[in-house]
């Protein structure tokens, strides 16, 4: 308890600035049940009690709705919490869909930091005066982010490189938001609604190692290797080398290619660049990467893209990637069989296969749910199925069910629904379920080949014969326990806690009301017999007194209840 309370006064300042603006964008009960009132001066909570608006309110015509009021609170918030929206709106089995539209618009667009911080972190992280790496040097920035820009230059042997520097500072303030946000995910986890559905506190474990990666520049340089040994020979993509001997955890150089970007497709056509084969090449490669190699790009916005002659395709910026186990990828490959031959049952099992289905979902209504899916697509020829929104409507089922999926495969979803409006940008009657169907003939294929089945049989006996070596140890410990009279059943009624609260409040009620009764009729009989007690107040009347109040006490817990 000391511990929590130090480091929630270390960062005092930082507390008090985000309460206030949750309160300032309309958030103030959210900053009320977290606790954080303490951090508003008297004012500041008399108003929030008071539910009275801030000064400079909106009316309400001009009032922006709230899932653009969380967008821009969490841009005012700062870097770590402009992560936190971009990462939420990949989420769309936890959030409703306005508010994954909304998240998606976060700019994590900041003014560029001087040059003389550029020189001096290249030369604290190089080891030399930044004249002496480069040969060339822009001082204004390609593009400004929270947590670094990015500069073209050129090596001193002339090849044309970009690097990226981290902004000063950035790595103290988003390691002081992790804390706070570890600090109110465990206050969520203790006393919020959702407490029994969502373990926040592991969702904020997982998102401070999703920022301390994206800090690393390091690790930015490894995903780009790792895309460029898997799609070694590829004639349709291409991924920049990295600099290593340039390159440390706070600055990356990469190769610059000169391409043309894919936020300005109409240039293609200028370029003699074929706009459709640029398309293909982009859908085949992200599903490969996704299907073939369980190692895909997690943000493939156009931005991060770009063409060169002859189609080929180039991918920038790997600080957000998504990797795949092989059972992952295989539940992955089931559902996507499922969607191409439109089987209900199928879908159904890769769903609950995929998350964690809660124990008293209905699954009656959930078979009706996507069965009514497989009835929306299934006049729709497969060349005309939108991939991206039959997954959309597969995450809206999970919302719907509280069905929690591996953060993994929300990401995936997020970059196919970005790459498939990227493709139709280029290629409106470019279908990427058409891509994916040899694709997942090939799943199937390598499924049921001879080293796919070996590798389940494997994998299976692995399972299994650890489970039987154990069962005669675990068979002899229940006899002797039933031998001995200690064999325990344990049987769990989630209901049962809430009937005996119930039948306490009703018990104590009676026991109550009896002495009530108890009382009034002893007082009685004690009237006119002069007995007193202390400072001479006579018995009866202190007795009526009692029993008055008792009885105001049962009055009031029976009005506070409202079941009467």
């Amino acid at each position: 308890m000391q511990l929590y309370l130090r480091k929630r006064y270390k960062h005092f300042a930082r507390y008090r600035e985000i309460t206030n603006i949750l309160v300032r964008h309309g958030f103030g009960y959210l900053a009320y049940q977290l606790g954080l009132t303490e951090f508003l001066n008297f004012g500041q909570r008399y108003r929030l009690r008071r539910r009275l608006p801030g000064e400079g309110a909106l009316t309400v015509r001009e009032q922006p709705s709230p899932p653009e009021r969380l967008r821009q609170a969490l841009e005012e918030l700062g870097p770590a919490f402009i992560k936190l929206g971009q990462v939420l709106s990949t989420r769309s089995d936890l959030l409703p869909p306005q508010y994954i539209a909304e998240l998606e618009k976060l700019q994590d667009q900041v003014p560029p930091f001087p040059f003389a911080q550029v020189r001096e972190r290249i030369q604290m992280e190089l080891g030399a005066p930044l004249e002496e790496i480069f040969d060339q040097f822009e001082a204004t920035p390609l593009a400004a982010a929270s947590i670094g820009q990015v500069h073209r230059a050129s090596l001193r042997d002339g090849r044309p490189v970009v690097v990226k520097v981290q902004r000063p500072g950035v790595e103290k303030t988003i390691l002081t938001d992790i804390e706070i946000l570890h600090d109110l995910a465990r206050l969520v986890d203790r006393h919020g609604p959702w407490r029994e559905l969502y373990r926040f506190e592991e969702m904020v474990e997982e998102f401070e190692k999703f920022l301390r990666e994206e800090m690393d520049f390091t690790v930015e340089g490894r995903h780009a290797e790792n895309f460029r040994q898997l799609f070694a020979g590829d004639s349709t993509v291409y991924f920049p080398a990295v600099y290593w001997d340039y390159t440390t955890s706070k600055v990356l150089t990469m190769e610059f290619v000169e391409g043309i970007k894919l936020t300005h497709p109409q240039e293609l056509a200028g370029s003699g660049i074929d706009r459709k084969l640029v398309a293909r090449n982009l859908a085949g490669a992200l599903l490969r990467q996704i299907l073939m190699h369980g190692f895909f790009h997690g943000d493939p916005h156009p931005g991060n893209l770009a063409a060169l002659p002859g189609g080929r395709v180039v991918f920038m910026d790997f600080g957000i990637v998504g990797r795949l186990d092989e059972e992952t990828r295989e539940k992955i490959g089931n559902l996507v069989l499922g969607l191409l031959r439109r089987n209900t049952a199928l879908v159904v099992r890769a769903v609950e296969e995929l998350g964690v289905v809660p124990p008293h979902v209905d699954r009656t209504a959930l078979q009706q749910d996507i069965d009514a899916l497989r009835k929306k697509y299934y006049e729709i020829p497969l060349s005309r199925i939108s991939l991206s929104e039959s997954l959309r409507d597969i995450m809206a089922v999970a919302y719907k069910y509280r069905i929690r999926v591996p953060t993994q495969f929300t990401l995936l979803v997020k970059s196919l629904v970005t790459a498939e409006g990227v493709v139709a940008q280029l290629d409106r009657e470019l279908s990427m379920v058409e891509i994916a169907r040899p694709m997942g003939r090939q799943l199937l294929a390598r499924r049921f080949s001879l080293p796919g089945i070996k590798k389940r049989l494997q994998n299976f006996l692995e399972d299994y014969c650890g489970l039987l070596s154990g069962l005669p140890h675990r068979l002899d410990r229940v006899l002797e326990l039933a031998a001995a009279g200690e064999l325990k059943i344990k049987a769990v009624n989630p209901d049962l806690d809430r009937m005996i609260a119930q039948l306490n409040a009703m018990v104590n009620r009676m026991v109550l009301g009896i002495l009530l009764g108890s009382l009034i009729v002893g007082s009685s009989l004690l009237m006119g017999k002069g007995y007193t007690i202390l400072w001479g107040l006579p018995l009866a009347e202190a007795a009526f007194i009692g029993g008055g109040v008792l009885g105001l006490a049962l009055v009031f817990s029976i009005l506070r209840s409202r079941k009467f």
